[in-house]
């Protein structure tokens, strides 16, 4: 039952002209108990729904429906090093939610490993998810919009190794190596691996022996002698039900 309030409220936020996105719009017949017109809120960088709800001035229990929207030409990222772009946040069992996504939201990119004996050589970090889910949630992907899991960092190289670059879109890369001689001392060899970009996974480093790649939108980083860190979820559900109309791009797991 929940889950065709939550497709009612979309419809009703899909037919709502531009012009009038930032104020309330009348509610579905058929969704909150006292007909309370449905409330718009814009997202504009990473943030929890709910507390975008509360600073508005949502009460926490009472009968309501929201629809919060990703503009046209907005990129919303997760926290660098695997954050989670957008997170629904706890509501109670009268409240409808809707995101609308004209513009982007990308989970945040995986750090990459250090490489060689000096720093020790590491695992790539895990990338972030793009929709984290707590409660029952209707998703709308516009034409030109998108949401794409953070991509895993890349693994490092041994001995005289590279960094790991970066996951997609903002992975950091991983610091050069060095490795160690038997009489104590180091040979300084490894460069660090490349950033992240909203384009794609960063590469590793290529000096010495190469890091591994960062992966790109919905893909784990490349492994070496260590793994590279694995994919974040494009829309994590936490077996909680999402209605999908996706027009746009949807890159990377959604489950």
């Amino acid at each position: 039952m929940k889950k065709l309030l939550c497709t009612a409220l979309l419809t009703v936020v899909l037919t709502v002209p531009l012009s009038v996105m930032a104020q309330d719009v009348p509610a579905p017949a058929s969704a909150a108990a006292d007909d309370a017109p449905v409330i718009v809120l814009q997202v504009t960088e990473a943030a929890n729904l709910r507390a975008l709800a509360d600073k508005a001035g949502y009460d926490g229990h009472s009968a309501v429906s929201y629809a919060f929207v990703v503009p046209k030409g907005k990129n919303v990222i997760g926290k660098q090093g695997g954050g989670t772009a957008i997170d629904t946040g706890e509501w109670p069992e009268n409240a409808f939610i809707a995101l609308v996504v004209k513009g982007h939201v990308y989970g945040g990119g995986g750090n990459g490993a250090d490489g060689g004996d000096t720093p020790l050589v590491r695992d790539g970090g895990r990338g972030g998810d793009a929709v984290y889910v707590r409660a029952p949630l209707a998703i709308a992907i516009q034409p030109k919009g998108s949401i794409k899991a953070g991509g895993g960092g890349g693994a490092g190289a041994d001995g005289i190794g590279s960094g790991g670059g970066g996951g997609f879109p903002n992975g950091k890369g991983g610091e050069g190596g060095s490795a160690l001689q038997g009489d104590g001392g180091i040979i300084v060899a490894g460069n660090r691996g490349y950033y992240g970009t909203p384009g794609g996974g960063g590469k590793g480093g290529q000096r010495g022996t190469p890091g591994g790649d960062g992966g790109n939108a919905g893909q784990a980083g490349q492994s070496l002698s260590r793994m590279g860190g694995g994919e974040g979820f494009a829309i994590r559900t936490n077996e909680n039900p999402v209605t999908l109309d996706n027009k746009g791009q949807l890159v990377g797991q959604a489950g």
